[in-house]
């Protein structure tokens, strides 16, 4: 009997092997042996500390759960979600067609090793976009306009009148916000700024300047979105080992009395720099969905200001997050696949390009149809 091509679908406690077992039924449907595995602690908290460890460190610096290489051995397509996919697991899984990251990052996956193998590595464009770009703009305005420091003390027994920019609380339409990266996220953040009639600044030195343009932003350099905006938020990427976009210096160029909105990553902020820079009114405030330790432990320097708006780690946390994040990255490889986009592959090599001719066989219309 001729074997089943397969696929190993590694879940979390976020996007559960069960979960994406459903989500690539069409695959069992259309010829293929679908494998759920699951990685990772039983908790959303443990989940984070994880991810922080593999954003900070690299892919190597977590194990890749015990029982997962045997599943491998003879495996076509590995899709996972959070679960390490570090060098020493690539080499010595060679025959993999290629490696799914149901993330639009993919600090997770050691990108590099794969290139050499020519494993191509294809990620989930545009899977967290509308959720994060939508909560981008709300801490914006929860901490310019005081909204979640209100509701807190009003739950507490007060009724605040004062906050910390009291008297110079802005308009949306008065300021000047800055975007540094200027992906699909970022772009979606300017469509939605555009709304409130602000200047809206761009800066990704990987984007053609007409394309900033045509998206609604102005062109900026680094120096200029620094010392101009009266709001940055940050939507860039941050590799492993790779120092703070924005330290002590980068923070001191901040135009004074702006302020900074982080959904991104927490390396992206040195946080002792940027707590000194809110403590002594530096900057007018800080809105961050992302930290150097999740959950913040006791005595956290953030934790001790009043011009700080913080929130879990949920800016991605929508419904239509869970559901769309399979469905994307098939939509991807489909187009991948059909030749018409190439952005969703990582590692574009020749060798690469060979071995997703090879899957393109073994890809069946229907199982990518769901």
């Amino acid at each position: 009997m001729e074997k089943k091509p397969k696929i190993v679908v590694v879940g979390d406690e976020l996007l559960s092997p069960e979960f994406l077992a459903e989500s690539f039924s069409s695959f069992a449907s259309a010829g293929w042996e679908v494998v759920p595995f699951r990685f990772g602690p039983p908790t959303l908290h443990e989940l984070d500390e994880l991810l922080l460890v593999l954003e900070r460190d690299g892919p190597d610096a977590v194990q890749a759960p015990e029982g997962l290489e045997p599943l491998l051995a003879d495996a076509e397509l590995l899709v996972v979600h959070m679960c390490p996919v570090g060098a020493s697991l690539l080499e010595r899984n060679p025959q993999l067609l290629a490696v799914g990251v149901l993330r639009g990052g993919y600090e997770n996956v050691d990108a590099a090793a794969a290139e050499a193998l020519g494993i191509p590595v294809v990620h989930t464009l545009g899977r967290t976009s509308e959720a994060v770009s939508d909560f981008a703009v709300g801490l914006m305005l929860a901490e310019m306009r005081n909204i979640a420091r209100c509701h807190a003390q009003i739950r507490a027994g007060g009724w605040p009148k004062e906050f910390p920019n009291s008297g110079r609380i802005p308009e949306m339409r008065e300021l000047a916000v800055g975007i540094a990266g200027f992906g699909e996220i970022g772009r979606l953040v300017a469509k939605k700024l555009g709304g409130f009639g602000c200047r809206v600044l761009a800066h990704d030195p990987y984007v053609p300047e007409a394309a900033i343009r045509g998206a609604g932003a102005e062109p900026a350099s680094w120096e200029a979105l620094l010392a101009e905006s009266d709001a940055l938020t940050l939507h860039t990427r941050h590799s492993a080992g790779s120092p703070p976009l924005l330290g002590a210096d980068e923070l001191a160029r901040m135009k004074p009395g702006a302020y900074l909105v982080n959904t991104a990553r927490a390396g992206l902020v040195d946080m002792e720099a940027l707590a000194a820079a809110l403590r002594d009114g530096r900057l007018a405030g800080a809105a961050l969905d992302v930290f150097d330790a999740e959950p913040l432990p006791p005595g956290h320097p953030l934790l001790a200001l009043e011009n700080v708006t913080l929130t879990s780690h949920i800016a991605f946390d929508t419904e239509a997050f869970y559901k769309r994040s399979p469905i994307l990255w098939r939509e991807g490889m489909n187009r991948l696949l059909a030749g018409s986009d190439r952005r969703v592959w990582i590692n574009q090599t020749a060798l690469a390009g060979e071995r997703l001719a090879m899957l393109e066989r073994l890809w069946m219309p229907s199982a990518a149809a769901k």
